[in-house]
């Protein structure tokens, strides 16, 4: 009974309430259908149940994780020293696995409860999780901004939130990574502990705070980057505390010394923000120790370095090609909180909130010398029952102002270090923007006395809020395509199959979680150890041209990871030195490696031996190199660049692929080849020659190909530019030669299977590099490489 009345009692909050989530978590549903995909070619994204791949690569990652606690209890393979051990992860040695837990404990917990009445796999429950819990944020930012405006207040910051840009981009269907909790989380927070802090009732005030630091500990459970929020509630707080004090002693009479003494004296919010600043760090603290406790609570210094160059070990810091940690632009920033509206209504929001703050204050100070004047007159007794401001309010809107000013200034200073801050950023604005749509009301009430007017105009401003951000998300839905398709899937199947358990799989970063959870082998780097020597070693021995370095390179890396480098540097005491040395011995056999260490750079015998068994190991261990299509597109210059690092400059070159399709036309028994980049090609029987239109030229009938042709002929290099090297691939064997010695670009041109043409135009540097050896001319003319398995799109090559 009680139940029902309380659900008749807040039926409009409820239906509210159900309306914002629907509204937030439909959008994201409709990620399933994969908008990027034409309907084709949609069944290549999907696995076997129909569902999804999923969208970004770390889900395989927090897979992995979740399949471990379901296995053992706890993240990881296995226990070292007492800490959670991942062997699959940067082996060798692994990599530790002490990593937020709370996602793999609620989908865990989610799917054993599921399957107590279904049957439902772990890859369902992941892809599904992130718009459910992301949805949730609706609700707590509701209550926070209806509590000092009004419900359609609440409404504008809950649609803001929900359909935040920055934040759906994250957490639509196929998203599973922790950033679900990254604003949820802290509006919990937030929202417990402003009513620990504004409530009048000392027990609620106490329950509340507690309440605030469960969801704390919770949020140090699902992001290392917790502390930020524990940092904003403290500080805020205390300045609060500090300006109540001051500014809004409206009654009590003391002195600035007295004043400043009984600054916090019997002042019930400072415990308020005692019992929530000790108990949080007590559950923090004896979760993790006090160890890693205090190393988050100094994290902050960190995030200055996320933007230099090099690591401190003097190798490239990796973490420049991760587009969430490059610089947002202003426009970025703009996009991601949800567009230019949202964007200044969260600014005049904090305005709004300092002139309501001040008529208030002025109000009730202008109120306490009319009270004056009563008490010595004794007569208007009616006039201050027209003025009844209270101090609550005004504290209330202090509070409101100080948290919002401090969170939205942080964030906005984290935002300059990385993009992955907007979403931090992005709640404060959205809580600002929301309250400064309830003042809206306040001037809408006085203008229209209908209620029905009332409503229909909040009802179009609200709409015009929330129209900008619900245009990106579709816009993103429209584009979204799965991290992977079934080509990659069927070879890391293949591997899981045939290849013996002690097999590690090396290829660039990126795909590193994907290959290690479906093909449940251990990899030499991934998106969680991709900033190390492993990077630029692994980059190196895609781009070198000398067999037997690339091999040497990934034998080391197989065998001992990134020791070998730092072993070497406690005896050169020199990165840059250290690197030319390994480059000038990974190419070479045991023997001459150590004649090398010896007679040319001086170590003695004993230490040259010791360095060869870290670089040359007598019993290499099985390993598979992948080379995907993903090395050739959106992050195919990425590896060239940290590949070509001068290690004395301190930065590298960016090469690139740029593939096309050939359309074919055959002209007097000639075959004449051209594609969108800009590629002419002529093949007159096993002669071919080809060029690169220049910019200018457009190739719109017959009479300007004809003078292209000839000039392929002549090579007078009007119309076309001259590659460097002219390769041509036919039935896996290739042959080349060289056009011009001046050309910065080399072409390929693929003779497929099938009878169709493939154009590739590369950097001069990539001619003849064991990538594209190995990708594009199918390891023709090497050694040490040997195909096992391929898909389009993707070469699985064992390495001798």
């Amino acid at each position: 009974m009680m139940i029902k009345d309380f659900i008749f009692k807040n039926k409009k909050i409820i239906i509210i309430l159900i309306l914002l989530f629907l509204i937030a978590f439909v959008i994201r549903a409709e990620a399933v259908t994969i908008g990027g995909v034409n309907s084709i070619d949609k069944s290549y994204y999907e696995d076997q149940n129909g569902l999804p791949y999923f969208s970004e690569i770390d889900s395989y990652y927090n897979l992995r994780m979740t399949q471990d606690f379901l296995n053992h209890g706890y993240l990881g393979d296995t226990k070292l020293k007492g800490d959670n051990w991942d062997l699959h992860s940067n082996f060798p040695p692994g990599s530790s696995a002490e990593y937020p837990p709370l996602i793999s404990y609620l989908t865990s917990f989610i799917y054993k409860l599921a399957n107590l009445f279904f049957n439902v796999n772990l890859e369902t429950i992941a892809f599904w999780l992130a718009p459910f819990i992301a949805s949730l944020a609706v609700i707590p930012s509701f209550f926070i901004v209806r509590r000092i405006t009004n419900d359609y207040g609440g409404i504008a910051a809950a649609l803001l939130i929900g359909l935040a840009p920055a934040y759906f981009s994250h957490t639509f269907a196929g998203f599973y990574d922790t950033d679900m909790f990254i604003v949820l989380i802290p509006l919990v927070i937030v929202l417990f502990f402003s009513l620990s802090v504004l409530h009048n009732e000392s027990r609620k005030k106490i329950i509340f705070a507690i309440l605030a630091a469960i969801f704390m500990f919770l949020f140090a459970l699902s992001w290392d980057g917790w502390w930020y929020m524990f940092y904003i509630i403290t500080f805020s707080t205390f300045v609060y505390l500090v300006l109540n004090k001051f500014l809004l002693d409206f009654n009590e009479k003391t002195t600035e010394k007295n004043r400043l003494i009984n600054c916090f004296d019997k002042h019930p919010d400072l415990y308020v923000l005692l019992i929530f600043s000790i108990l949080s760090l007590i559950l923090i603290g004896l979760f993790m120790g006090l160890f890693e406790l205090l190393s988050s609570l100094i994290d902050p210094i960190s995030v200055n370095q996320l933007q230099n160059n090099l690591q401190a070990s003097g190798y490239p810091n990796i973490y420049l090609s991760i587009s969430e940690l490059r610089i947002p632009s202003l426009t970025d920033i703009v996009v991601g909180v949800g567009g230019l509206v949202p964007f200044f209504f969260g600014i005049f929001g904090l305005f709004g909130l300092i002139w309501k703050f001040k008529v208030l204050k002025t109000t009730k100070e202008y109120q306490n010398q009319d009270n004056q004047k009563i008490n010595r007159s004794n007569d208007n007794l009616s006039k201050t029952k027209k003025i009844n401001y209270s101090d609550k309010q005004i504290k209330d809107y202090l509070f409101y102002l100080l948290l919002l000013s401090i969170w939205i200034i942080l964030t906005a200073f984290a935002v300059t270090k990385g993009f992955r801050f907007i979403e931090t950023f992005l709640v404060p604005m959205a809580i600002s923007a929301g309250i400064f749509v309830g003042f809206i009301v306040n001037f809408v009430d006085k203008l229209f006395s209908k209620s029905s007017y009332q409503f229909v105009i909040m009802a179009v401003i609200i709409a015009i809020v929330a129209f900008a951000p619900l245009a990106n998300d579709c816009l993103d839905l429209s584009e979204i395509v799965p991290g992977t398709d079934d080509s990659v899937m069927s070879s890391l199947q293949w591997i899981n199959n045939n290849t013996s358990n002690d097999t590690i799989i090396t290829s660039w970063w990126d795909l590193g979680h994907l290959f290690a959870y479906d093909a449940d082998r251990p990899v030499t780097v991934d998106g969680s150890a991709q900033n190390s020597p492993r990077s630029y070693w692994i980059g190196k021995a895609l781009l070198t041209d000398n067999e037997t370095l690339s091999v040497g390179i990934l034998r080391m890396l197989a065998a001992n990871g990134e020791s070998t480098s730092l072993i070497l540097n406690n005896y050169t005491h020199n990165t840059t030195q250290s690197v030319d040395i390994l480059n000038n011995i990974l190419g070479l056999n045991k023997t001459q490696a150590i004649t090398t260490l010896t007679t040319k750079y001086g170590f003695n015998l004993q230490q040259a031996q010791s360095i060869v068994n870290y670089t040359h190991p007598d019993d290499p261990v099985p390993q598979d190199l992948i080379t995907s299509s993903n090395m050739v597109n959106q992050s195919g210059w990425w590896w060239t660049y940290f590949g070509s690092w001068n290690f004395s400059t301190g930065n590298g070159t960016k090469y690139q692929y740029y593939t096309s399709k050939m359309n074919i036309t055959t002209t007097n028994n000639q075959t004449i080849l051209m594609d969108n980049n800009g590629v002419v090609a002529q093949i007159n029987g096993s002669n071919m020659m080809a060029g690169i239109a220049r910019n200018n030229v457009v190739i719109n009938n017959n009479s300007v190909l004809n003078e292209i042709l000839a000039e392929l002929e002549t090579g007078d290099d009007k119309l076309l530019i001259e590659p460097h090297k002219l390769i041509f691939s036919v039935n896996n064997k290739t042959t080349e030669r060289i056009v011009s010695n001046s050309g910065q670009y080399s072409i390929l041109i693929i003779n497929n299977p099938d009878k169709t043409y493939t154009s590739v135009i590369m950097n001069k540097e990539l001619e003849d590099s064991i990538f594209t050896r190995l990708y594009f001319e199918n390891g023709y003319g090497l050694t040490h490489f040997n195909y096992l398995y391929g898909q389009y799109g993707v070469k699985v090559w064992g390495v001798n």
